[in-house]
């Protein structure tokens, strides 16, 4: 799923991307969400298809872009596998893995990358809310605040 939003590597440690993954869905995902809305689309994801895989939609005579869940999950999931992929928990301690042949980036610049991509990852969630509103996917009107996103009812 990443590989088709961001470059990963073709060789990636599978158990570290699905921890990454898992971490995105719940410490990312969930909160602007809000945890009703998040479950019903884990119970149901075959009734939220346009919406996690994006498309095209009209409201009020307009074409709008929405570029769907799933490319917001890419963008969140990156930043953390990029940031923690390397750190590796072994029987002698926590490490990050090296060879001879590379060099590790500097944590300075994996943190630049990690900012990077959940800024990108925000700008795209507002994408994906304005389409959950505009389609009336979501019946009230939402703001996001420090804490993910909230809703208020409409007087």
């Amino acid at each position: 799923m990443i590989s088709r939003y961001r470059q990963i590597s073709k060789a990636v440690n599978n158990d570290k991307l699905r921890e990454m993954i898992l971490d995105a869905q719940l410490l990312d995902l969930q909160p602007l969400l809000g945890e009703e809305f998040y479950n019903k689309i884990l119970a149901a994801p075959e009734d939220y298809g346009e919406f996690l895989n994006g498309g095209i939609y009209e409201h009020d005579g307009i074409s709008y872009t929405n570029y769907g869940l799933k490319m917001v999950l890419a963008y969140f999931a990156h930043a953390r596998y990029m940031m923690f992929s390397s750190i590796t928990d072994t029987p002698f301690s926590v490490v990050e893995k090296l060879n001879s042949e590379s060099r590790p980036a500097d944590r300075t610049d994996k943190k630049s990358i990690y900012n990077l991509n959940r800024d990108a990852a925000m700008q795209l969630w507002g994408n994906v809310k304005s389409c959950l509103i505009r389609t009336g996917t979501i019946q009230n009107s939402c703001h996001l605040s420090n804490s993910g996103l909230r809703f208020k009812k409409v007087k």
